[in-house]
């Protein structure tokens, strides 16, 4: 979904060119100007303070949209597409079929431990980013549930992703408060294609 391009003019001569022509880049400006990657999901200009999500601004997105929603606009949709709506709630019950299968792995005490064990457990028919968002709910749900002592809870397809992902921690339906405040708060977090961490395994490895 991201096009990465190089932004050189022309292989070195040799490997140690490179490596001297890397050197004076870097003295010279670090990794200012350098292109690491395109993409149409989202932009990030600290500087201005000024986040765009899906060519939006994210001011005009958080407490206006769901999050099915933004995952919608994310996968090249619209905003209200029911089909995006009823893939992540099929994700959900998909993935709840899956957690007495999971071994041990929503029992490790971090809960992103947990939830990259979880997910290594999923096939090709999570490949969507709908049904995998879906999962994950379920699967953190579940983790957080475990900590309590408590068994997981079913999924409920007919609600809202952050309202189900709501009852299935706390066994009951949340007020329509707190659907709208996590709504808000995933829409904001949705795109980390850019992040800190994500932009550091792209221009290492």
């Amino acid at each position: 979904m991201e096009a990465i391009r190089n932004d050189f003019s022309g292989p070195p001569a040799d490997a140690a060119a490179a490596v001297k022509a890397a050197s004076r880049t870097a003295s010279a400006s670090g990794l200012e100007g350098v292109i690491a990657a395109e993409t149409r999901l989202g932009e990030v200009d600290g500087e201005r303070g000024h986040l765009v999500i899906a060519g939006h601004d994210v001011e005009r997105l958080a407490g206006q949209i769901t999050f099915e929603d933004v995952v919608s606009l994310l996968a090249g949709g619209t905003v209200g597409d029911l089909a995006t709506r009823g893939a992540i709630a099929e994700g959900r019950v998909l993935a709840f079929a899956r957690v007495p299968g999971l071994g041990d792995a929503l029992s490790r005490a971090s809960g992103m431990d947990a939830l990259r064990a979880a997910t290594a457990h999923l096939d090709e028919s999570f490949a969507t980013p709908a049904r995998l968002a879906g999962a994950v709910a379920v699967f953190a749900a579940a983790w957080a549930r475990g900590r309590k002592g408590h068994s997981p809870i079913a999924p409920d397809p007919s609600l809202s992703h952050a309202a189900d992902y709501l009852r299935m921690i706390d066994g009951e339906a949340p007020s329509a408060a707190r659907e709208q405040a996590l709504d808000a708060y995933l829409v904001t977090v949705s795109d980390h294609g850019m992040n800190a961490s994500t932009f550091a395994a792209r221009v290492v490895t």
